[in-house]
């Protein structure tokens, strides 16, 4: 693997990976005339949207490890309705499509139900929503399970190609050595440009390397510029 970045774009903190990452695929498909055969990422980018536009629309194969943290926090009745914060099973209020994303919403059954208000009339959480009179509701996003289905994860092959993403963080740390850790300027604008000169300055240290008849250096960053 070469371990050279092909496209770079720099957003403020606050944005996600998971926004970012299809327009960014589709970029590199059609500037390059990629064809994508895999997507390897950590689990910032396990969501339902990106994993339909890797099977379904760049026809790869995601490599993507699977967001344990985001299950566990949903708690679920038996029947697969959710728990609210006082414990008790909310009621099912219909699916929802949104963004092209499908979600089921649930709802507060002391506001919704008369037969369960009889027995607990009163929120024990005092919810603000339950104070105003709307009850609180929630969300869980519908993944198809033909889509998990597809990823074998846990295999020896899903094992061995999601390590090769370790060469991701060897990208960056040749970046952070081109003054990337801390750089001099401020503002998004010039800290977009600053990181854009990096990328290119890495990929400049590639070409020289290669020209030079130094194949096996395109990512030696420090034996190239000693004094950085």
């Amino acid at each position: 693997l070469s371990e050279l970045p092909i496209l770079e774009e720099t957003r403020a903190a606050n944005v996600v990976d998971s926004k970012v990452i299809i327009p960014q695929l589709e970029l590199a498909k059609d500037r390059f005339d990629l064809s994508i055969c895999a997507v390897i990422a950590d689990a910032g980018l396990d969501s339902a949207k990106v994993l339909n536009f890797i099977i379904n629309d760049l026809k790869a194969k995601p490599y993507i490890a699977r967001n344990l943290r985001r299950e566990k926090d949903l708690k679920v009745s038996p029947t697969g309705n959710r728990i609210c914060l006082a414990g008790f099973e909310m009621l099912y209020w219909g699916k929802f499509k949104e963004k092209g994303r499908t979600r089921l919403k649930f709802v507060c059954p002391i506001i919704h139900s008369k037969k369960f208000r009889k027995e607990h009339p009163f929120c024990p959480w005092m919810h603000p929503q339950f104070v105003k009179g709307t009850g609180c509701f929630a969300y869980t996003q519908v993944l198809s399970e033909d889509i998990r289905k597809q990823i074998a994860y846990g295999t020896p092959k899903f094992k061995k190609i999601y390590n090769l993403r370790s060469g991701c963080e060897r990208i960056f740390s040749r970046l952070l050595d081109l003054c990337m850790q801390n750089p001099s300027v401020r503002g998004l604008r010039a800290i977009s440009n600053h990181c854009t000169i990096a990328h290119i300055t890495v990929l400049l240290i590639a070409l020289t390397a290669a020209k030079t008849g130094n194949k096996d250096k395109i990512r030696f960053v420090k034996s190239f510029l000693p004094n950085i």
